[in-house]
């Protein structure tokens, strides 16, 4: 038999085969330039993609393999590949100097004598090429050309099944990946693993080298206060205000990303960054304000887009949750170690802060300083005014002193009338900044009052201090100042003489110590349970796309989509409208309480009319907090109780708007922006997957046009062929489904119907083209058609279904047919059905030995052989679809 149109049909359905089995696409790609170069027993395959946007080509997959690397290469450089797509060619052949000029100008690393060059088209639009390269002397018969071309026109299919699937396994990895983050930093409220934690899940889910969480605003700058995949030292690291993307983004308040990391950041030479090559960026919020920034970079090649930077930006809003509902939970320890009267730290948490501040830039080699202040003449206050003024001007000081010093500084009541402000990251000139300007702010704050201000000393911390000896130093700069340099001024420890040995008693330190204050707490009042609705999200949406992975069909994803929402949620009614071509507006399936008002009829309406067609004509989602105050919501007075809450979403399949997903609720102010995100996501979700389904049936299709096309290289056999197996596929499928036939069983049916008579490759010509009966000896020959057809279709895994049905498509419901010689029900539903196709077909169609028959006489013979050549119930099931059908087709 013809050894490319066999070659075909088994590569083609082994392509398939990979393709349903979750095969990787590189593997798929390496597949298709095997199956391309066997095809016609070749010398090479290669698979070759074309980015047409960008005008260059390259190879993707060879067969053999080779180590060659192979560049990108323009387009128009190589003109057999030009000509193909702009002239819209179905196939382009070159020898000679214009094959090797090919392989050469490809980087294929062959000379071949000959290049078969065959578009691989998807969605109508060229984005790979196969090229099969021979030797010289070879030919290529234009039979075989088309054989070839149709085995490309199933590999596009094959591609862009391939890439949905593997789009779908990421954004199943995705939400996976972000129901585990949501779990995890919901585990602790201490605000230094969570940050550690984002930035460990930040690495994980964006498949990242490394990770970094900033602290700060546009105009301090940033500071690094966690890190994944870099040195320690980096904690405590500064960047001044808009440098580096990190604080580009915190300037413009959104979310950046560069695959030019360099150019874009301009790290210097030696620092943390210098080989990051791609990055992203995203501002995190939370109270209203702008708290800081979390990127991810990337050493590795790695070109990241927009998707890439949403998912960072969801993860990132998690994270800012978490941030919020840690720094919010510290706020409540810290309440309890917080001065009642002056709202600054108490003693105990000023030690423990200090304590924790030290080990830290011993780490981090950053500067740490300590202001120590005395309110001057504050016994005289008490003594004049009373110790009701002299709480007042305790109260208006420590007011005065949070309001001098940045929100990262540590403010502290040290004791009595004494207040210390811990500098982080400052040196001792710039705490000295710091205390110069809390002087003046206090002395201010309390002149009213009878007070004549405070007195700063300034101490910075040396590695080899202790807390205690840190505080000796800056107390004695602080005596120093009273005593020396007179009251209201601010002074520095390395400025004392040295035989300045104050006579004053050392302070006990007995109090127990308490949490770290952290330096992002914004205070009481914690979220609610906002991060958890979001991993009940998440978690909703995980399952839906591990669920939806599973699915070919749509009417099995609309109805799993609605039941994964509902069963999540009990939703007062969550619907699926699909848009007609006539803007109509029709509901499909739903759930809830609602829904089972309105499935009493067919709910429709056309696009002009409420939230859901407003959402359509708009294109984004729509959430209407009162469904009472909406111009555009419809009442419908057989719904009792009305929905007063509405949130509607769009779904695309591919580029175009298929309809939407709308929920409802009986309360007003139901759904807010999380609830509009996940909405979204699962309208992303279920596009995906209704796409992926209509890719997968035209990936059927393609290859059922595949084995047609392979019939029609039967024609020079048998010229009755082609057109039959074309004919018997539709009989058969609207046979089988009114019999009951689900869709694995018409799946085969239609492939049993396009290859029942494949074996007659084998058969010789003049017998297939006989004029008059055959002979016994012929006719042995020719009923060998069936088992050959089934060896033809056997090392077929996919085709297994088929197999019987090619093998015992001439079985006779009596038993007297061949090969077997099966009756009744031993004999497949399948083959049954084709015989029944094959017979009518066979006789309203003109062959060599006779004319054909009316339909009418047709069909009295299929009567007449009901019950002993043929099913009885087949029958009628094909009488049933003959006269749904016009005169022309039911005649043949």
């Amino acid at each position: 038999m013809p050894q490319p149109q066999t070659n075909a049909i088994n590569a083609v359905a082994r392509l398939m085969a990979a393709t349903v089995g979750g095969a990787q696409a590189d593997a798929v790609r390496r597949a298709l330039a095997r199956e391309a170069r066997e095809l016609l027993s070749a010398e090479a395959g290669l698979l070759v993609a074309v980015e047409t946007s960008e005008g260059v080509a390259q190879i993707v997959a060879a067969d053999p393999e080779s180590a060659v690397e192979h560049p990108r290469v323009p387009i128009a450089a190589v003109p057999a590949l030009s000509e193909l797509i702009e002239l819209r060619r179905p196939a382009t052949r070159a020898g000679g100097d214009q094959a090797r000029a090919l392989a050469a100008a490809l980087g294929a690393g062959v000379a071949p004598g000959l290049a078969l060059v065959l578009p691989v088209r998807a969605q109508d639009t060229v984005d790979h090429v196969l090229i099969i390269l021979d030797g010289p002397g070879r030919s290529i018969d234009p039979a075989d050309v088309d054989v070839a071309a149709a085995f490309a026109t199933a590999c596009g299919a094959v591609l862009e099944q391939t890439r949905l699937s593997s789009e779908q396994a990421a954004r199943v990895d995705q939400q996976a990946a972000l129901t585990r983050a949501a779990k995890t930093l919901n585990e602790s409220l201490d605000l230094g693993d969570v940050l550690h934690s984002i930035c460990t899940e930040a690495v994980r889910i964006l498949d990242a080298d490394a990770a970094a969480l900033y602290r700060g605003n546009a105009v301090d700058g940033l500071t690094v206060e966690a890190a994944v995949g870099q040195p320690p030292e980096i904690l405590g690291y500064r960047m001044a205000p808009g440098t580096g993307l990190s604080g580009r983004v915190v300037q413009a308040d959104r979310p950046m990303l560069t695959n030019d990391y360099e150019r874009i950041a301009g790290p210097p030479s030696g620092g943390p960054f210098d080989d990051i090559t791609s990055s992203m960026a995203v501002p995190m919020h939370w109270d209203g304000a702008l708290r800081g920034v979390l990127s991810v970079g990337y050493r590795h090649a790695r070109f990241v887009n927009g998707q890439d930077l949403a998912l960072l930006e969801t993860f990132g809003e998690l994270a800012a949750v978490a941030c919020r509902n840690a720094s919010a939970a510290t706020g409540l320890a810290l309440a309890a170690h917080t001065d009642g009267l002056t709202g600054c730290l108490n003693h105990a948490a000023l030690q423990d802060g200090l304590r924790r501040e030290i080990e830290r830039c011993a780490r981090t080699g950053q500067n740490l300083s300590l202001v120590l202040l005395d309110l001057d003449d504050f016994k005289q206050v008490n003594e004049q005014h009373g110790h009701l003024v002299g709480d007042e001007v305790l109260r208006r000081a420590g007011h005065a002193l949070r309001m001098a010093t940045r929100p990262y500084d540590l403010v502290a009541r040290y004791g009595g009338d004494e207040f210390a402000i811990l500098a982080i990251d400052a040196d001792e000139q710039a705490a000295l900044e710091i205390a110069a300007r809390a002087v003046e702010r206090m002395a201010e704050a309390i002149e009213d009052l009878g007070s004549s201000g405070a007195t700063a000393g300034v101490a910075q911390w040396d590695p080899s201090q202790t807390p205690t000896q840190l505080i000796e130093q800056a107390d004695r700069a602080l005596l120093f100042g009273k005593q020396e340099r007179g009251r209201g001024t601010a002074q520095a420890a390395s400025e004392l003489p040295e035989n300045f040995r104050p006579g004053r008693f050392r302070r006990e330190h007995d109090e127990p110590p308490a949490p770290e204050p952290p330096r992002w707490t914004s205070g009481h009042n914690p979220e609610s349970d906002r991060l958890q609705r979001r991993t009940r999200h998440l978690v909703m949406a995980n399952n839906l796309g591990t669920r939806l992975s599973a699915m070919t069909r749509a009417d099995e994803i609309l109805d799993a989509v609605v039941d994964e929402l509902h069963r999540a949620f009990g939703y007062y009614v969550c619907h699926i409208v699909h848009l007609l071509d006539a803007g109509v507006v029709r509901s499909l399936v739903g759930r809830g309480e609602m829904y089972g008002q309105m499935s009493e009829v067919q709910w429709e309406q056309p696009i002009t009319h409420g939230v859901i067609g407003r959402c359509l004509r708009e294109r984004h989602v729509i959430v209407v907090p009162d469904t009472r105050l909406d111009p555009d919501f419809i009442e419908n007075e057989e719904i009792d109780p009305l929905p007063l809450s509405e949130l509607c979403a769009p779904v695309w399949v591919g580029d175009e708007l298929w309809g939407a997903i709308n929920v409802e609720e009986i309360e007003a102010g139901a759904f807010d922006e999380d609830d509009a995100r996940l909405l979204q996501t699962v309208a992303d979700q279920l596009g995906s997957a209704l796409r992926s389904a209509l890719l997968y049936e035209q990936l059927d299709r393609a290859y059922l046009g595949t084995a047609e096309a392979l019939a029609t290289a039967l024609e020079a056999k048998d010229s009755y062929t082609a057109h039959h197996a074309h004919s018997i596929v539709q009989w058969a499928e609207a046979v089988g489904r009114r019999l009951g036939m689900d869709d694995r069983q018409l799946r085969d049916l239609r492939y049993g119907a396009v290859f029942h008579d494949i074996g007659k490759i084998a058969i010789p010509e003049a017998i297939l083209n006989k004029r008059g009966p055959l002979d016994d000896a012929e006719r042995e020959i020719m009923e060998r058609h069936t088992i050959v057809g089934e060896q033809i279709l056997a090392p077929v895994e996919f085709l297994a279904g088929v197999r019987p049905i090619v093998r015992h498509e001439h079985e006779r419901w009596d038993g007297d047919g061949y090969p077997d010689g099966l009756r009744g029900e031993q004999i497949p539903l399948g083959a049954r059905i084709v015989l029944v196709c094959d017979a009518y077909h066979a006789m309203t169609s003109d062959r060599p030995y006779r004319t054909a028959m009316s339909a009418e006489d047709a069909l009295a013979e299929l009567r007449a052989g009901a019950g002993t050549q043929f099913d009885p119930r087949v029958i009628d099931g094909f009488i049933a679809v003959l006269g749904t059908e016009s005169p022309h087709v039911a005649g043949g």
